[in-house]
């Protein structure tokens, strides 16, 4: 009986074995390989890859020549198609952040889609953002893996309501984890916001919808998780989609001359989102690189991570808008990809939202309607008024019938963080000057003469210029 039981045994691991050997034997190996010159740079490339029946599973690598000074970008679009807005196609992107992913029915690398491997042609995605001289010299090495499918990719969406009351929300509305080019998992980033005190996050990573699809594996009671993506539109510049449902995709594979981006942010504004210009002047030149026109878009990023001369080119351009009668919403945003201690630490800055409630209908309406202020951190708060007659309105709100009246504008700090002085501005430049003591709570009441401006809005700053806090204006009339 030993002998039948030892000789069961051993014929089932040899047959085991064999079957994993004929299963690496049956790997299919496909090898593609190419050259872009230099003037090649930003310009897309498709590589074809025709895929039988019967396989489980696609892996690709990309290799090339003198990789960190040269960059070769890398998604993939499955048989549906790669043509511009066909969404159905797509099935991963990680730009420059992996040179390797694979796909199954069930899981998939980060910033890639799981699914089933369908027959016929796939087209993998290639495309420098930076470049030699020489060129790069390019491989793909792929590899199908047949074999029966994994069970079918569960979606897993985070709740879309974390509340139903009314308040000030804080919350960082710009980050990326490994599903992009953030060195933090999922539940990395989400810890540490709970530790920041954040009541509410965005998620935005480049071109890609994939960490949407699994958020509610990560999301906490009492941390609301909204969905989004960076459209990362390669030299025209990059723009945050806010608020977006699960499997919403946006786009991003068009030029400013295609006329095409007003298509796409009609999709934003369908899904009940915000589209977001994020830091406009992060350029070599440190001019405005956004390459598309503001008027069409919701807002600005004027505020990137630590305060710096970049962020007061965005202050200014966002500034110079209003004074033109141009109203963009202004918030502040982390672009965090590290965990803190960072120049660009989750939650540092955040943008504070007045909303009905802490869901993304709330949070989207707030910041549509301008009901929010920015902040360095999660200590300093504030409120903003102004009064004419018996009429009164909100920071973000619009305050009626002024003409000819004079307007009395309320600002409350409290909890102030440092030294700190504060402005009162308009459309043309600083009304009031004050000073703040430091661990202290203040109100200051200024008279507006009749129609001195057509808003006003504060600043908080340290003695040094450093930004503490930012408000969205308050119209008037």
């Amino acid at each position: 009986m030993r002998v039948t039981k030892r000789f069961l045994l051993l014929l089932g691991v040899l047959s085991f074995a064999l079957a994993h050997l004929a299963t690496a034997q049956s790997v299919t190996s496909i090898s593609k390989k190419g050259h872009i010159p230099a003037d090649s740079l930003f310009k897309l490339v498709y590589v074809p890859i025709d895929v039988p029946t019967g396989i489980a599973e696609l892996r690709v690598k990309e290799i090339y020549s003198q990789q960190g000074k040269n960059v070769l970008n890398l998604g993939i679009y499955g048989p549906e198609g790669y043509q511009m807005g066909n969404t159905a196609g797509f099935r991963g992107w990680s730009g420059g952040a992996k040179t390797e992913f694979f796909l199954n029915a069930q899981e998939a690398s980060t910033g890639y889609i799981p699914g089933k491997i369908k027959p016929g042609r796939w087209h993998i995605l290639i495309y420098p953002s930076t470049i030699l001289p020489e060129g790069i010299d390019w491989e793909l090495a792929v590899s199908l893996v047949p074999g029966p499918d994994k069970p079918a990719f569960q979606l897993m969406p985070a709740p879309a309501s974390v509340n139903n009351q009314p308040g000030w929300y804080r919350g960082d509305l710009h980050m990326h984890t490994l599903h992009s080019d953030g060195k933090r998992t999922p539940q990395e980033l989400v810890n540490e916001a709970v530790a920041q005190g954040l009541d509410f996050i965005v998620s935005t990573e480049h071109n890609t919808n994939s960490a949407n699809l699994s958020w509610g594996k990560y999301a906490p009671k009492n941390l609301l998780i909204i969905n989004g993506e960076e459209v990362t539109t390669t030299a025209f510049g990059h723009w945050n989609a806010m608020g977006l449902s699960p499997t919403t995709l946006i786009e991003w594979r068009y030029t400013s001359q295609d006329k095409a981006v007003t298509k796409y942010l009609a999709q934003v504004h369908a899904d009940s989102g915000l589209a977001i210009i994020n830091h406009a002047f992060y350029t070599k030149e440190c001019i405005n690189g956004f390459g598309f026109d503001v008027k069409d878009f919701d807002g600005i990023e004027v505020w990137n991570g630590q305060w710096d001369a970049l962020d007061e080119l965005a202050l200014k351009w966002w500034d110079d808008l209003l004074r033109a009668g141009t109203a963009k919403l202004a918030v502040a945003d982390s672009d965090t990809h590290t965990a803190a201690p960072s120049p660009n630490q989750l939650g540092r800055p955040q943008t504070v939202v007045k909303a009905k409630s802490l869901s993304r209908s709330g949070i989207m309406q707030g910041l549509r309607k301008g009901n929010a202020y920015l902040s360095a951190d999660n200590k300093l708060r504030l409120t903003l008024t102004a009064t004419a007659g018996a009429a009164t309105a909100n920071l973000g709100d619009r305050l009626p019938a002024v003409v000819g009246k004079k307007v009395q504008v309320a600002f409350t700090l409290q909890q102030i963080p440092a030294q700190a002085v504060v402005t009162l501005h308009g459309e043309k430049g600083v009304l009031f000057t004050e000073q703040a003591a430091i661990g202290k709570a203040a109100t200051w009441h200024w008279t507006v003469p009749a129609g001195a401006t057509k808003y006003v809005r504060v600043e908080v700053r340290t003695p040094q210029g450093e930004m503490l806090a930012l408000t969205n204006p308050i119209w008037l009339g």
